[in-house]
């Protein structure tokens, strides 16, 4: 099985367990209440092989922001430059985002979840990567193709859009939901059609 995007194949065993019990952690307590002790008790190994690999707590934090959010932009933009059509294009969207919560549910909330603490942070080489960016792009050329309403910007359908797949992915990863992914994306592709259809 492969790695997931936050670590690397030549990245020590010992970084490889920070940075999945780092994630794990911040995720579940978030990050202010992630102590750099109970990152190096849940990775079995001390303080100062931590200090090893990264400078601060929250040098952690960012390079797991990062490499998180990077895979969640490219995980968004490979079915958007597949397909020209909204349908297709959300269709696919959320067949794959359902994948990769499926996948790696903390990857995709820490990227989500502080998005708002970490983007002005991180590198320009990241911040050229909007995921905002290409979800407005999808839905101006739907509307531009009358398959999107122009009724509502598209600034306003971006935020109906991104804020009802966020806070699905956050009652998924409580299990609020259930598990059966064809049903959800199915249910969560009519909602997202019924707020911004035309």
């Amino acid at each position: 099985m492969a790695e997931p995007a936050y670590i690397s194949e030549n990245d020590a065993p010992a970084k490889k367990r920070i940075l999945h019990a780092a994630l794990k952690l911040f995720v579940a307590n978030g990050v202010s209440q992630t102590t750099v002790r109970d990152i190096a008790e849940k990775a079995e190994c001390t303080n100062p092989a931590l200090f090893k690999h990264f400078e601060s707590k929250d040098a952690l934090a960012l390079h797991l922001f990062e490499c998180c959010y990077l895979a969640l932009f490219e995980m968004v933009a490979a079915p958007l430059a597949r397909h020209k059509r909204f349908e297709k294009r959300q269709s696919e969207l959320i067949k794959v985002y359902l994948e990769e919560l499926e996948r790696d549910s903390s990857a995709v909330l820490f990227a989500q979840e502080n998005i708002r603490h970490f983007w002005p942070k991180a590198s320009p080489a990241i911040r050229r990567h909007s995921i905002l960016r290409l979800i407005s792009e999808m839905l101006q050329e739907g509307q531009s193709r009358d398959e999107v309403t122009r009724a509502i910007s598209a600034a306003m359908l971006t935020v109906v859009w991104v804020g009802t797949v966020q806070q699905f992915a956050r009652m998924w990863y409580f299990g609020e939901l259930g598990r059966e992914r064809a049903r959800l994306a199915a249910q969560l592709e009519t909602a997202l059609t019924r707020a911004v259809g035309s």
